[in-house]
């Protein structure tokens, strides 16, 4: 058995169901990138496990240390796979609620200047709003702030996530499926929007933008 090899084995493995694991129990998309690095380190960490138990022979079964190291690494693959088979954290199957093109018309939210700020009152305007599937239920946020500063529309139910976008910068999204859909924003979580999706037959004459 190679100790040196078993223990990086296992920290790998340890680092990699922590880092695919923590992007989804509510923390932005843009910690995603984490979660695929970190599946890359335990894949490795698996592969290296059978490697530092093997490696220079059997081990010898009485020892205390490979009991330990084997049973946590075998516990945390465990974890994985069980995670894997009842369709939980990253294995969760994403409900499919938004849209592959745009529709006949949208939705402007503004991302207002100062939202950045704990003690504002007004952070969306509007804070919440009413669409049509599959007729104005594109919903362009638009970040307005006058500094430097990004900001996410995160849903509450982990249906979207936009990412960080700077000032100026905005993002799209095309709801397709009626609901009720809170968000936030994740780096200032006092920021909280609503929009409601309904459905029904499409009316013939243009929708009122909802006041700014």
């Amino acid at each position: 058995m190679d100790e040196a090899v078993l223990v990086v084995a296992i920290l790998f493995i340890i680092m990699g169901v922590a880092g695919v694991f923590i992007p989804y129990i509510g923390i932005s998309e843009t910690m995603r990138p984490l979660a695929e690095f970190s599946a890359f380190l335990l894949a490795l960490g698996i592969v290296m496990l059978p490697i530092g138990l093997l490696r220079g022979g059997l081990p010898i079964l009485s020892s205390g240390k490979v009991y330990a190291l084997s049973f946590m690494g075998i516990s945390l693959i465990s974890f994985v796979l069980v995670s894997a088979a009842l369709q939980i954290g990253p294995f969760a199957k994403v409900e499919q609620i938004g849209l592959t093109g745009p529709t006949p018309f949208n939705v402007t939210i503004v991302i207002l200047p100062g939202s950045y700020d704990p003690a504002a009152t007004e952070t969306y305007s509007p804070a919440s709003v009413k669409v049509l599937a599959r007729y104005n239920s594109t919903v362009i946020w638009v970040n307005a702030e006058k500094v430097s500063v990004a900001h996410t529309v995160t849903s509450d139910q982990g249906l979207f996530d936009s990412g960080l976008f700077g000032a100026g910068e905005r993002w799209v999204f095309v709801f397709g499926r009626a609901g009720i859909y809170p968000y936030h924003c994740t780096p200032h979580p006092w920021m909280v929007g609503t929009v409601t999706v309904v459905e029904g037959p499409l009316p013939e004459t243009p929708p009122q933008q909802p006041a700014s």
